[in-house]
């Protein structure tokens, strides 16, 4: 039988992330070419121009979709509820993304910078619609809460960033992130402790975000020290940990 040995030429250039990114995606499976297909079927309305905006916004990626996704998978609960929800996630970022094509500076008044702007207006607000909608349909009154906190903090941070750095562009790496593994968590009903451990892990993903003072390294620990009975804990918080490098 003929073995064929990896070329070592190409694994050079295979980073550890990709690898550890991999095979959490091996591990999520199904559920995140769902949320891809969940996602796709929302970004197909009658209008060109709106098709095009929202296909160019989409995420290659799902991090934050895999959050949500590898945080329930901690606990037990509907396929289609997790999917969604992990669905709603990313499009809140995507939402977030499509506004920032608004002008923060004055524009000529032409008829091209007029389209512009309603079209990231509007389109922005069809996101956090369908958003909404995605959020909802899991029928968990503490899901829906705390997506509604996640938005109002959205809309809290995109106020002060036009108000103080207006020359920033806006993020909402961490907040998001964070609002991932909460939804997750409540979703399945994990302990309070495990599910705050969960949202500082991940906050850490974008930026330190939280009030708390705990440094990534002791999020982590702490995160790991909670999970260490999880066998299925492993592949995600390895994932976290190879997003966020600890100094």
């Amino acid at each position: 039988m003929l073995i064929m040995l990896p070329d070592k030429r190409k694994l050079k250039n295979i980073s550890a992330t990709a690898v550890i990114e991999s095979n959490l995606e091996k591990l999520l499976g199904d559920d995140l070419m769902q949320v891809r297909h969940t996602i796709q079927a929302r970004l197909e309305t009658t209008y060109p121009l709106v098709n095009n905006i929202l296909l160019e916004n989409m995420p290659e990626h799902l991090p934050r979709a895999i959050i949500t996704l590898g945080t329930s998978s901690l606990g037990h609960s509907e396929q289609k509820k997790r999917v969604a929800l992990a669905a709603a996630i990313e499009m809140l970022h995507m939402a977030v993304s499509i506004h920032e094509m608004i002008p923060r500076r004055e524009v000529i008044p032409n008829e091209e910078n007029r389209l512009l702007m309603g079209a990231s207006i509007l389109i922005g607000d069809y996101c956090f619609g369908q958003a909404s909608i995605l959020a909802a349909s899991t029928e968990n009154a503490a899901v829906v809460a705390a997506f509604s906190e996640a938005l109002a903090r959205l809309s809290e941070r995109r106020v002060e960033t036009l108000l103080e750095t207006p020359t920033q562009p806006h993020t909402d790496s961490a907040i998001l992130s964070a609002a991932a593994a909460e939804v997750g968590a409540l979703l399945v009903k994990l302990p309070a402790p495990l599910r705050y451990a969960l949202r500082e892990a991940a906050s850490s993903f974008g930026e330190v975000l939280t009030d708390s003072e705990t440094s990534v390294t002791e999020a982590f620990l702490h995160l790991e020290s909670l999970t260490k009975d999880r066998p299925t804990a492993r592949p995600f918080t390895n994932w976290l940990r190879s997003h966020h490098p600890i100094q």
